[in-house]
């Protein structure tokens, strides 16, 4: 029965995706009927403009569509699915009902790596990827330093709590870090860019900014998912896992670089946004009343695509022409969510 509810809310998750990226284009400081938009959508994607050549679409419709919103909108979902999958699968690896990319550091990490590309002459790495190379520096230092530190103060196991306490001072040094490249900076452009970027924001999304991110998510849920059956194994404790013949440290140490690499390719771009991933895999699963991976990581892709984009929407519409930082939506949701999952002490989804 929960395999069957399951299955069954993945054409759901996937109309409601679609639907909402129809509804999130239409929506903004100039609103669009939805006809049109699903007009110039289809005839773009299926018939390569024709009816737009043909006049029946209007030039400033499409434009804001196709070449504004779109971008925004294809990488508000890749950045939802990212870091919702990242989660899920941080959760199953530690046994940690509260572990996160933004909670275990990982996002200050990459953060903190953009940000030396962003505000210091570094000599190496020259041109666009720059950027995106540092934040990958960035995270695996902070996630291979959060790991290391975990089991040194757990003699040797992944305890919870070490775990926890570790990706916080990660977090605060990672954080305290960007703010001394900040204050050291002498660009004021630079400066403002970094300090918004800090609270995260969709709005750098452009068709040239997708490719990487589109590569880092799309590769890492076709590997998560692949490898989902051994985080089913995971779960099950380090010593039963290796037991049935699982390498238990090189498949954490693995997953946890894919994972670092996704953030690293989402955060060069957005910022940090945190609490996506601490928050939609314990919705998946109270809906499928399950723990199975194969199952919960691509609705969680899914669910976590979906909540982004209705976050990234209420935050262009908010305050009308002031757009709110997307960090600050999820924040005002995922803290709470936080702290009930803190005071709920030893919970766990069960089969």
């Amino acid at each position: 029965m929960k395999e069957f509810r399951g299955i069954l809310l993945f054409p759901l998750l996937i109309a409601a995706l679609f639907a909402t990226i129809v509804f999130v284009i239409a929506k903004g400081s100039t609103d669009i009927p939805l006809s049109t938009v699903y007009g110039i959508l289809t005839d773009q994607i299926f018939h390569g403009g024709k009816e737009l050549k043909e006049g029946l679409w209007a030039r400033p419709d499409y434009q804001i569509i196709w070449n504004i919103r779109l971008p925004r909108v294809l990488f508000g979902a890749l950045c939802g699915a990212g870091l919702a999958l990242c989660g899920a699968v941080m959760q199953a690896l530690v046994l940690n009902p509260i572990a996160d990319p933004y909670i275990l550091g990982i996002s200050s990490g990459a953060s903190s790596g953009a940000a030396c590309a962003l505000l210091l002459p570094i000599p190496f790495f020259h041109g666009p990827y720059q950027t995106v190379i540092m934040a990958m520096a960035g995270a695996l230092l902070s996630s291979a330093f959060v790991y290391t530190t975990a089991r040194i103060s757990g003699g040797g196991t992944l305890r919870p709590v070490t775990l926890l306490l570790s990706g916080m001072a990660v977090n605060a040094v990672m954080s305290a870090v960007t703010g001394f490249l900040i204050f050291a900076a002498k660009s004021s452009e630079s400066i403002a860019a970094v300090y918004n970027w800090q609270m995260g924001s969709l709005a750098a999304a452009q068709w040239t900014t997708l490719p990487v991110p589109a590569l880092g998510v799309l590769s890492g849920i076709c590997i998560c998912v692949f490898q989902s059956g051994k985080l089913n194994l995971m779960m099950m404790g380090d010593e039963d896992a290796a037991a049935l013949g699982l390498s238990v440290k090189h498949f954490r140490v693995g997953m946890f670089i894919i994972c670092s690499v996704i953030v690293a390719s989402l955060v060069c771009v957005t910022g940090i946004i945190g609490f996506v991933g601490l928050v939609v895999p314990h919705v998946v699963r109270m809906l499928i009343r399950s723990s199975n991976n194969r199952l919960v990581l691509p609705l969680s892709a899914l669910l976590g695509a979906i909540y982004l984009l209705w976050a990234d929407s209420a935050a262009r519409s908010a305050f009308h022409a002031a757009e709110l930082p997307i960090g600050v939506i999820t924040a005002f949701v995922g803290a709470p969510f936080f702290l009930y999952l803190m005071v709920k002490k030893g919970y766990e989804s069960k089969d």
